[in-house]
Parts: C-alpha cells; structure tokens; sequence
C-alpha cells in the first residue's frame, strides 16, 4: 500500500528531534565536562547561556547544598554519556582537552582545529 503525500514528512521530523536531542545533548555533557559553576570555563558556550546556567547551578547550591547538587550533576553527566553515541562523547572529550591544552600554551582558532583532528585521527 502506498503512502499518502504526508507521510515522509513524519520521518523528517523524528531525525530532526533525534539530531536536536543529541545538540542538546552534547551540549549539556560538555557543559559539565569544561567545569560547571565556574567563570570562563566552557568556551564554545555563548556567555550569556553559560551564565544562566550557572545562576541555577549557585541557585541549587544554595537550596540542596554543593554536595548535594555535584552529585545530582554527576549523575546526570554518566546518564548523558551513557545514551548518546559514544563518537559524541569522544568528540567532546577532545575538544575539552584541547581547550585545556590551549590555556597553556597560545593556540589560535586554526591550531585548535588542528590539534583536534590529529587527536581525533589518532595521530
């Protein structure tokens, strides 16, 4: 039985949930990863969404305690990485160690990118 005009559009729309859930995703891990609550530590999160995160992070710290919502963040961090596609978690592993690696030496935008893609290839 054919399908009606309607139907591939349903299809696009459940991979384009996926592809925005995984963002979201990755985003969210990355966050967690470069050093949640602290100034200037995610540099490929805007500023201004950094800072609102972090106002809810102090906000929670002040109601449950920083224990308390460390723990919760933990958590949340391992269930992430757990269902997203381990490439993703990868990739943002590297992309933080380059970050790193960058506040200790100069690197420009085009060495980052580099140094990612050699460490990406493995060499």
């Amino acid at each position: 039985m054919a399908r009606g005009k309607g139907g591939g559009g349903d299809d696009w729309g459940k991979v384009l949930g996926i592809v925005i859930g995984v963002g979201i995703g990755a985003i969210a891990v990355y966050y967690l990863t470069a050093g949640r609550g602290e100034v200037d530590n995610a540099a490929l999160i805007p500023d201004d969404l950094e800072g609102r995160i972090d106002f809810v992070v102090e906000a929670l710290n002040g109601q449950f305690g920083k224990l308390w919502v460390d723990r919760g963040l933990d958590a949340v961090e391992i269930y992430l990485k757990g269902i997203l596609p381990w490439q993703v978690v990868a990739l943002i592993g590297v992309i933080y160690q380059v970050e790193q690696l960058s506040k200790t030496r100069y690197m420009n935008s085009q060495a980052k990118k580099e140094t990612a893609i050699k460490w990406v290839r493995g060499y």
